[in-house]
Order: structure tokens, then C-alpha cells, then sequence
């Protein structure tokens, strides 16, 4: 897609000019023969890494190091608790905001007056 000089248009309600500098096309990717736009070169080289570990490390060896972090954490070792347990109980919840309190309550109160809302509608088309 070519567009001319200082043409603009709209996607996704964003205003979008073509690049000053030529480098890139218009909705921001890097042009065909950018030197910068070629990918990773050493995603292909990390996927060999990732699939050789994969297949190198059985279900054994997985409970092995499953048991040493349970003994190490049983242990005291706070670094293997913080590890193991967010895999375990999950991460804690975010804690609140005191000054958002109420602004949450009043959210919350909107949101279930909108569903009312709805639910007395669909009640009165239900009837036609």
C-alpha cells in the first residue's frame, strides 16, 4: 500500500501520517529492506536452546527438583518459599487502595443499577 507524501488517514480511531524518514510504513512496522526490520537473529538459535533443555529434562528429573525445593524451603530458605509458593497457593491478591474505596463502591453500585436496568428492559420486550 502506497500512500503519498503527507497523506493521512484514519484505523482504529488514530490519526496516522506515513514516516517522515521512510524507514517505516505507515502503521508503524519497518519497511521491506529497513537493515532494523529483519527479526531476532538469534530467536532461531534460542529455540534450538529451549527445545534441547526440553528434551533433556524428564518428569523424574522435575519432581527431583520439586523435592530439593520443598526440603530447602521446610528448611527456612526464603528464596525457595517465594519460589515454590505462588506455583503452589497462587500470588497473593493486590492489596486495596484506601483512597479508591469508595470510588470502587460506586462503581460497583452504577454497574448492578445498569444491569437492573437491563433486566427491567428485556422484562417489558419480552412481553411484545
Amino acid at each position: 500500500m502506497s500512500l503519498a507524501k503527507g497523506a493521512v488517514f484514519k484505523h482504529k480511531e488514530i490519526t496516522m501520517t506515513p514516516s517522515t524518514n521512510g524507514s517505516r510504513k505507515v502503521n508503524g512496522q519497518f519497511s521491506e529492506g529497513n537493515k532494523y526490520g529483519r527479526g531476532n537473529p538469534h530467536a532461531q538459535k534460542v529455540a534450538q536452546l529451549r527445545t534441547a533443555l526440553i528434551e533433556s529434562i524428564t518428569p523424574e528429573d522435575i519432581k527431583e527438583i520439586a523435592a530439593t525445593l520443598l526440603t530447602q524451603a521446610k528448611a527456612g530458605d526464603i528464596n525457595s518459599c517465594k519460589f515454590l509458593l505462588p506455583y503452589l497457593v497462587g500470588t497473593p491478591p493486590q492489596p486495596c487502595n484506601p483512597d479508591e474505596i469508595e470510588l470502587q463502591g460506586m462503581q460497583l453500585h452504577a454497574k448492578l443499577k445498569q444491569e437492573e436496568s437491563l433486566e427491567k428492559l428485556r422484562a417489558l420486550t419480552d412481553r411484545f
